[in-house]
Formats: structure tokens, sequence, C-alpha cells
């Protein structure tokens, strides 16, 4: 029976981020090696979960390793992990092709890019095998990375609810791809840097630009496009939009042509990827004068999604100075989280709250509070972004402030999913205003419990003002 390898090397660097990415972070989330990577995916939608959900060979799972966004993997680290899939590579034994599982804009010390660092591991052992690869919509890939696979394609959503599709696709294309087909991948990069709330692929500009594209590769006969809309907050020349076209190798005049129409749309909208947004003050205040609640105050500085500290303090700080009463806020504050733990349900905890691993997320703030619950802070995600995912956020406490729910936990964890607060029992329904700690994928939590939102222009690593990043690269244009 043909056999096919699985790797997976995920993570989403912010290169401004304070947390590194040490292999504690990895092994948090995810480092796996041979069926492991099976009993850990298999059921769950994510991109290994639709690999094994839809294969149709004898799989060889070999090394997966993930973890949250967060800074760049110390070189030791990098090195380790590229040194553990060597190995398992070398043990593997004969392969047909295989699965790559990787993000796009993974950054290490030493290590610039670490997908096309993984791939060339890759082919040092499988140089001659099929290599299908899935990319996060927002990396940053390199030609490097597309040259050293045969097709690489990437999630069509942000939010990111086609991951598991993305998967089983992947599995169908390298099944052609072992059938003798020559299916090839070739990249088209524009160095336009744009923040995540300009990528909502149901909103324009990303949504015209998404369907511009499908209807190009149609008419020229190309027969898959993604476009990444990259990661900004990695500074490296390989930053901004990509277009990744997928044809036989004998359309390659055509998939030419594709790309360089879609580069030149992407010039012409260039100027609707601008974004300007309220501050902490008026944002607030805003949302206390609307009448229909929750209403979602977006701290994308602050998202943790994006690699950010989750302990930005500049909203809530505005929520207590302001009186709001039934506000939701998640600060990722471990010294906090542990002094709830020992006073226990019921108890006193005071103390300053967040601000506490950076000096760009805001100072930490005085704050008196009542314990309500605690947990270990583990939940189940069932929700559309990787149901079936199990999150640890480590100790976790629920504090009253000022007739305000403050979830603390001990890890910085993005509000994927709606289970990161319910699992301790609050409703977030009933809030007046939530902070969620993220630019889109908050509404695969609360996009239907939200009556309306406010996108939030606070202090962070993910600012929506990029001249705030000192950038020391350029980004490039291919071709």
């Amino acid at each position: 029976m043909t056999r096919v390898g699985i790797v997976g090397m995920w993570h989403e660097t912010n290169t401004y981020s304070s947390r590194p990415a040490t292999i504690a972070e990895f092994e948090a989330y995810e480092l796996l090696e041979g069926d492991s990577i099976i009993e850990h995916h298999e059921g769950t939608e994510s991109v290994i979960g639709g690999f094994i959900d839809a294969a149709v060979f004898d799989l060889a799972p070999t090394f997966s390793a993930g973890s949250w966004p967060c800074g760049p993997a110390p070189r030791e680290a990098a090195e380790d992990l590229l040194r553990r899939l060597d190995t398992s590579l070398a043990d593997t034994g004969p392969l047909d092709g295989l699965l790559v599982n990787l993000h796009g804009a993974m950054v290490a010390d030493g290590h610039p890019d670490m997908e096309a660092d993984t791939l060339s591991v890759i082919r040092k052992h499988f140089p001659s095998s099929p290599v299908v690869a899935v990319l996060d919509l927002h990396a940053n890939p390199s030609v490097d990375l597309v040259e050293r696979s045969n097709v690489v394609i990437s999630y069509d959503t942000y939010p990111h609810v086609d991951m598991f599709d993305r998967g089983r696709e992947a599995v169908a294309l390298l099944e052609r791809l072992i059938g003798g087909e020559q299916l090839r991948t070739r990249i088209g990069k524009h160095p336009l840097l744009t923040v995540p709330l300009a990528q909502a692929t149901d909103d324009e500009p990303m949504s015209g630009l998404v369907a511009f594209a499908a209807t190009q590769a149609a008419e020229r006969g190309v027969e898959r496009v993604c476009i990444t809309a990259g990661f900004s907050y990695a500074d490296v020349d390989r930053a901004g939009l990509s277009v990744l076209a997928t044809a036989s190798e004998a359309r390659g005049s055509q998939v030419a042509a594709l790309i360089a129409e879609v580069l030149a749309k992407i010039d012409e909208l260039s100027s609707e990827f601008d974004v300007s947004l309220p501050g902490p003050r008026a944002a607030v205040t805003e949302a206390a004068g609307r009448a229909e609640q929750p209403v979602v105050l977006a701290d994308l500085a602050d998202n943790i999604g994006g690699g950010s500290s989750g302990d930005g303090t500049t909203i809530l700080a505005e929520m207590l100075e302001q009186g709001v009463h039934g506000g939701l806020a998640v600060i990722a504050d471990a010294e906090v989280a542990a002094a709830a733990h020992r006073a226990g349900v019921d108890g006193r905890v005071e103390g300053l709250l967040g601000g506490k691993t950076d000096d760009i997320h805001g100072p930490p703030i005085p704050f008196v509070g009542k314990v309500v619950a605690l947990s270990d802070g583990i939940y189940t995600s069932r929700g559309s972004w990787g149901a079936g995912l199990r999150v640890d956020q480590g100790k976790t406490a629920w504090i009253d402030v000022s007739g305000n729910d403050i979830l603390v936990t001990e890890y910085p964890r993005p509000p994927f999913h709606v289970e990161q607060v319910t699992h301790i029992g609050i409703d977030p329904a009933a809030a007046s205003m939530i902070v969620a700690k993220g630019a889109v994928a908050w509404k695969a939590a609360y996009g239907d419990i939200a009556a309306s939102v406010i996108e939030v222009d606070a202090p962070g690593a993910c600012p929506v003002d990029l001249s705030r990043l000192p950038r020391s690269s350029t980004p490039v244009r291919v071709p």
C-alpha cells in the first residue's frame, strides 16, 4: 500500500513579542512523534485531522511541533526541533509522499525561514517524493518554501474555519501527484503590509480580492489559487501578501499571467487595507452608550493569536475608570492567578493586574477583587476553530472586580473559543461589554453572542498603526 508521511512545524512568530517560543511552549501545545500524532489529531478539525480523515494511504506519522503564537524560538530550541525532525525522518522508512502542516510565518534565532529549513530536512531524506504543504492564511511564504514542495495551499478563511477541509484537500492533491500528475505551485509576492482587521475574508477588500483571483484562475485553467494575507508583525523580507497558484507543469505561462493579474489587483486595492480606529477611552464610552449588549471591544494590539502578551491593561483600566459594570475581560497574569488560588473561592485578592510582560501593553493596574470560581484552565473546544482541541490556560480564576468579571489565566491563550470563559461558569451573553484580545478570530467564540463590535486602537505588539513598529527588513515583490 502507498505509504505517506505526516510532518508538522507550526508557529506564527511575532518578532516584536517578548515571549520566546521555548521548547516548553511547544511541549505545552504540541510536540509529538509517531503514532501519538494520530492519537492527538484524530477526530479533531485541525489540518492534520483532515489528513487523517481523508487518508487513502498507509499513514506514517513522523514528527509534529506547534506552539501558540509568541516571539521567535531561541536558536537552541529551533535546532532541537529540526534535529528531532531529522531523526524521525531517518527512522521512518520509505515514503511515497509527504503531507506537511506548516504555518508559514515561523521565525527563529539563526533560522529566519523555519518552514524552508523544515522542508530542507524533508528533502534531505526524500529528495524526489512528492510533498504537499498546507499554510495558514497569515503565512509569509518564501520562494524557497514553495520550491522545496510540489504543491502548497493555504487556508481560505479568516477566521480560520477551514483547516480540516484544507487537510483533506492536501490528501487529494498528494494522491494525484503519487498517481503521476505533474502539478506544481508557483508563488507571487506583494510587499504590502496589512493588519489582521483588514484581512477578514468575508469582508472587503479580501473577499473581493479572493473572488477576483478565483475568476482569473478559472479563465486561465489554473486549478487552484490561494492568497495568504501575510503576517506583518514579523520583521522579515518575506512579509506581505502572497499568491499561490497551482496547475500542471505545462501551464506555466498561464500561472505567470494569473499571478501578475492578482498582484496588479493588490496594487489597485492597496489603500482599502488602511485602518483607522478609536482609542480605549472613546471606545469604552461608545460601548457604554449602546443599548444592545454585549458590545465586543476588540483589543487588536494585544492580539494573543498574533503573539502578543495577553496582559494588556489599557481597555480594562478605562472600563474601571468609567465605572463600567457587567464587563468581561481576560488577562494573562500568572502571579494574580496563583494568588487567587491561594485565597480560594470567596476569598479576597488584591495587587497589581497585568502589564507585567513588557512595557508596550500598558502598566499594571491596581485592583481589589473577590474570587468567584477557580479552575485548572483546561477545556476542549466545541466551536468552529479547531473543534476538539484541548487547551490548557494553566491556573485560572474568575474574579469580580467592581462588578466586572475578570478571567485571570496563568498562560495567555487567544479568544478563539467561548469555552475559554464558559468552562468556569461565566456567561458572556450576559456581559455589558467583552474585551476580546484579537482582531477577527474572536468571532469564532463571540460572533453569535455580540450585539455589536468596536475595534480599538490600543498599545501592544500587534498595533493597527504598523509604523509604531521598527523594521530592519524590506518586504520584496516576486516576480
